[in-house]
């Protein structure tokens, strides 16, 4: 470029480096790469292009503060800071607000808007003394369906836990140990049993063999003979004595063993693995001491607003506690800090309004949440006290989410928040410029990138200013700009460059990091081409070309199409108007019921009308044919009609090598103006993507959106019907239809 974009002269960059401020020299003027560029550690001040937004999140910050220090001094949370004391409603000294809704497109910086919003608020906590809460849930004794909340400052809770489980510890050991020795003596006397009825059987026998009289007689003769009736009664003698207990004994410590394997007497496994204790749960976590960020983007009811899992095992109390069963909700674990909800219009009525009750309240029970629920279970019937939810809700939308939010939550935000624009551009100034400098540093840092050349850092700024369709501007949607830095990166590595050179990014546009508008453009003109009939080159009489645009309903982005409009204008005969046989206007091609294009096709009428004084509705047949094109919609096609049909009045050919666009409006005095059109960049590639040598279009959008640097096709600017004859129209008169002046 012609110019030095990035100045001249030394700027002294202060930056927060590891939580010390740094000091870096940097001479604007002779920088040869980006590396050494001072990148600050702090998120808020990687934003970018969001001067307004930012503004607007440090002035609901100041407020959100001076809500917290109210807060503070009311001391709601002594009331919380035991489980068994009475909860008060925190309603009552919670006001609502603030909130900030971020409008705009994907890609300008939201998320990283909120990011940021949270580390400044983490420094102005510390600053202004505010602390953060952890919550515990515990065990309620009387009712375990209701278990109990506690609040405790940020990083005691952890401590309060490890006292927990201490004596939870404790308790098991000496349960533990009981067992054992209840285990040890059970097993022990069941062994001496059994042993002592086979010592009994086995006295026994050898007496029988022995064979003593007994009462006078012999064993043989009292039991006639027979050891198996001998041995049956000392057996059934000994069995009550002996076995049965004895067998007992060693049945049930063999059962205290397998039961102890499980995990011990009241420590069966429920979900999770979770065991049955009495030790309380940490639901809220703080102890890092910064502002909680939650982004709860696409989260559903559960998620959001907490819930209690079901146990299959929690019939007859073998499972998991109810209060080891709840998981906090984003709305709990973002209290005292931001909530980031983008594409909020996606919220569930039913969500929106839950919602609604956090943002008025300021707290929440956990119960059981989600698409699921509706069976009877006992998860349903538990449901925690109120946990604290003071969060700063930061919502985040496209332009259409205004009409989709629910109208009461949309209201609150207007009522006790802020609902900012997002940038899509920046104006094209000196300190933007190097404003882009430090984004290209800012990435070569978070993906490890090699450092960027000064050409290369050009090339990009001058990217961005083409992706704001303006002259004097440049995008602040830098997510597409993030993947050109990184291809371009990565095609310098494979090199093994140790810079990103200029050819470096140019490579990466023109092959790897094509706009979805442009690769279909290529895809159109490849495969439909073929079909199509727009041949560049020559003059005829009764066609030209016009551009058009057609938009993508999911992402937004447009693609630019060249349009092949033909044109038969036949004059009536000399007979009067009010003979049956009347003249028409008819053009085809073109969207059926839309208002655009209608306006447009009535505004031609009375344009040739006034320029010429021939109706080309009655004194003409008329017929405008957008050929091979499908539901052409809009007003840019107003000037593509005109100039045809001033072509075929006059008798002059059109050149084929030139493309039109611009909006024809009614005449004002002896002028027929052309107004500007949007998508015009888009149409401009797509005519010289098709081998087009000019192309015409409106001078407001050639002053405001146009470098003609940026194109290798020829970009005229006109401001009036008669501008875009001169440069369409050649004087070879082939045939000029007459006007005729009928009389009634």
């Amino acid at each position: 470029m012609s110019f030095n974009h990035f100045g001249e002269g030394t700027e002294m960059l202060s930056r927060s480096v590891e939580g010390q401020t740094v000091k870096v020299r940097w001479n604007w003027g002779t920088f040869k790469t980006s590396e050494g560029y001072p990148v600050d550690d702090n998120m808020i001040n990687w934003v970018i292009g969001q001067d307004q937004a930012l503004n607007e999140g440090f002035l609901c910050l100041n407020e959100w503060v001076h809500k917290l220090k109210h807060l503070d001094q009311t001391r709601w949370y002594a009331s919380w800071s035991k489980p068994d004391r009475p909860k008060t409603s925190a309603k009552t000294v919670i006001s609502p607000g603030p909130y900030l809704l971020l409008l705009g497109d994907p890609g300008t910086g939201k998320s990283l808007l909120g990011r940021a919003l949270s580390e400044k608020l983490t420094q102005v906590y510390k600053e202004n003394g505010i602390k953060l809460f952890d919550v515990i849930c515990w065990k309620n004794p009387a009712l375990p369906s209701q278990p109990r909340v506690s609040i405790h400052q940020a990083g005691e809770a952890k401590k309060i836990l490890q006292t927990e489980q201490l004596k939870e510890l404790k308790r098991k050991f000496a349960t533990k140990i009981g067992l054992k020795a209840i285990q040890s003596l059970m097993l022990g006397l069941g062994l001496f049993l059994m042993c002592l009825g086979f010592f009994c059987l086995i006295q026994a026998w050898q007496t029988w063999a022995a064979n003593p009289e007994y009462l006078g007689e012999t064993l043989q003769t009292f039991y006639n003979n027979s050891f198996a009736d001998y041995f049956a009664s000392k057996f059934v003698s000994l069995v009550p004595l002996t076995f049965i207990p004895g067998g007992s004994l060693l049945f049930f410590s063999i059962f205290i063993w397998w039961f102890s394997r499980l995990g011990g007497l009241g420590n069966l496994r429920g979900v999770g693995g979770a065991q049955q204790t009495e030790v309380p749960k940490l639901i809220v976590d703080n102890s890092s001491g910064c502002a909680p960020f939650v982004d709860a983007t696409g989260h559903k009811c559960a998620q959001l607003f907490g819930s209690v899992a079901w146990d299959p095992f929690q019939t007859g109390g073998l499972g998991t506690p109810e209060h080891q069963r709840v998981t906090a909700g984003d709305v709990h674990v973002a209290s005292l800090g931001i909530l980031y909800i983008d594409e909020i219009k996606n919220l569930d009525p039913e969500e929106a309004v839950t919602l609604l009750t956090v943002l008025e309240d300021g707290q929440l029970p956990i119960t059981l949440r989600g698409r699921w629920h509706g069976g009877d279970t006992a998860a349903m019937a538990v449901s925690t006290e109120p946990v604290p939810a003071i969060t700063f809700l930061l919502g985040a939308g496209n332009f259409d989410s205004i009409s989709q939010i629910h109208p009461a939550l949309m209201d609150r935000i207007y009522g006790y928040g802020k609902v900012v624009r997002m940038n899509n551009d920046m104006p094209n100034t000196l300190e933007n410029r190097r404003k882009y400098v430090q984004f290209i540093a800012q990435e070569a840092k978070r993906f490890n990138l090699l450092p960027f050349s000064r050409d290369a850092c050009v090339e990009i700024v001058e990217e961005g200013r083409r992706r704001s369709n303006k002259r004097d501007a440049l995008t602040t949607r830098f997510r597409p700009l993030i993947s050109i830095i990184k291809t371009s990166a990565t095609i310098a590595l494979n090199e093994n460059c140790k810079v990103v050179e200029r050819r470096h990014v140019v490579e990466a546009l023109s092959n790897h990091c094509k706009t979805i508008q442009k690769q279909l453009l290529e895809h159109e003109i490849s495969e439909r081409g073929r079909l199509l009939e727009i041949k560049p080159e020559g003059v005829k009489l009764g066609q030209i070309y016009g551009l058009a645009v057609v938009h993508d309903p999911y992402s937004g982005e447009m693609t630019g199409s060249v349009l092949s409009v033909k044109a038969q204008l036949v004059q009536k005969t000399t007979l009067p108007r009010d003979h049956p046989l009347k003249g028409y206007y008819r053009v085809t091609g073109v969207a059926k019921g839309q208002s655009f294009i209608s306006d447009s096709i009535a505004k031609v009428r009375s344009v040739i009308l006034q320029k010429y004084g021939a109706d080309i509705a009655q004194d003409y047949f008329t017929h405008l044919d957008f050929a091979q094109s499908y539901g052409v919609d809009g007003p840019s096609a107003g000037v593509t009609m005109a100039i045809l049909l001033c072509s075929l009045i006059e008798g002059k050919p059109v050149r084929q090598d030139v493309a039109v666009t611009g909006e024809i409006n009614l005449s004002v005095g002896d002028a027929t103006n052309v107004t500007a059109v949007g998508g015009i960049h888009e149409k401009i590639k797509a005519a010289e993507a098709w081998g087009f040598k000019k192309v015409v279009i409106p001078q407001k959008n050639f002053e405001h959106s146009i470098d003609p640097r940026d194109y290798t096709i020829e970009v005229v600017p006109a401001a009036t019907l008669d501008d875009y004859l001169r440069e369409c129209l050649v004087e070879q008169h082939i045939v000029r239809l007459p006007v005729q002046r009928f009389r009634q």
